[in-house]
């Protein structure tokens, strides 16, 4: 093989942009207008799907898919994870009095009406966010309200720190630990 000798074949092209997601995530004073219309509607799980999204930053299909058998002493184990490995996230006993007491699945299908909840409470939320606002909703206030970001990915269930890092501008505090931690701090 020999070596290239004319010029840079694509010199003069503009590199391509990548435009990163708009993440969106709930106000503090959305949340109880969601709640509420979540209860104005039908469908008798979906509350407490979206409450345990909330609680724990699960997915959507993890918390609607939960059984009876994953949920222990203020626990609940997701066993279908997009990272194919389980997670344990505590819950509060309050949360866990109210789940279903059964075997097998606790939930129905319920996407459809939180969809319906969230266009009744007129939110607008980025395209294609829909029921992962909840997630996005408990990793932000999660890192406002001081949180660790390596609890926060262990949390999500992300295998790389990369993706759990888009939450770590809501806590920009975290940056200055590098005054008071850095080797020659008082």
């Amino acid at each position: 093989m020999g070596e290239w000798k004319a010029g840079n074949p694509i010199a003069g092209m503009r590199a391509l942009k990548y435009k990163t997601p708009e993440m969106g995530f709930l106000q503090a004073s959305q949340i109880p207008i969601l709640l509420n219309e979540l209860d104005n509607g039908r469908n008798i799980h979906v509350r407490l799907i979206a409450e345990i999204c909330l609680t724990t930053g699960c997915r959507w299909g993890e918390a609607e898919n939960l059984k009876g058998e994953h949920v222990h002493n203020n626990k609940v184990t997701f066993m279908n994870t997009k990272g194919n490995k389980p997670r344990t996230i505590p819950i509060s006993a309050e949360l866990a009095k109210r789940l279903p007491k059964k075997q097998g699945h606790l939930f129905s299908s319920s996407l459809k009406a939180f969809r319906k909840a969230v266009e009744r409470a007129g939110f607008e939320l980025p395209k294609g966010q829909m029921s992962h606002v909840l997630r996005h909703t408990f990793a932000s206030y999660f890192m406002m309200n001081g949180g660790n970001i390596l609890v926060l990915q262990r949390i999500l269930g992300h295998a790389s720190i990369v993706d759990t890092m888009k939450y770590s501008h809501f806590a920009p505090e975290h940056l200055e630990d590098a005054v008071r931690l850095n080797p020659l701090a008082d």
